[in-house]
């Protein structure tokens, strides 16, 4: 049986001109490179205690648009990026956030509110 070493050869042994990557490749924070690849366009979110905030609209590197205006389109609150350290949980289209809805509004307008 093959070892790891067998394969890959000692630490030393290897050339130090190894492809890297930058970290902006990477996607970011541990949430991002997790949750990111999983959010989508249409997904509803949810505050932490389900009740219903609104759309995503568009992902990004780190965070993701949430359209805050209601199922019909209408409403007073305007879309808010949120970033995905947010995300507490998420079942098939449904993403529920760690923060309750009364704090989306403190959070779009003073995003260091809440510590990352």
């Amino acid at each position: 049986m093959a070892t790891y070493r067998d394969r890959h050869g000692d630490a030393e042994t290897l050339p130090a001109t190894l492809p890297s990557r930058p970290a902006e490749d990477l996607c970011g924070t541990p949430a991002a490179r997790t949750w990111a690849p999983l959010v989508e366009p249409g997904m509803y979110v949810r505050g932490v205690a389900g009740d219903e905030i609104g759309q995503v609209k568009d992902v990004r590197t780190g965070d993701f648009l949430v359209d805050r205006s209601g199922s019909l389109g209408f409403g007073p609150n305007g879309p808010v990026y949120l970033p995905f350290e947010r995300i507490h949980a998420m079942l098939g289209d449904r993403i529920t956030l760690d923060i309750p809805s009364s704090q989306i509004e403190q959070y779009a307008s003073d995003p260091s509110a809440f510590s990352l």
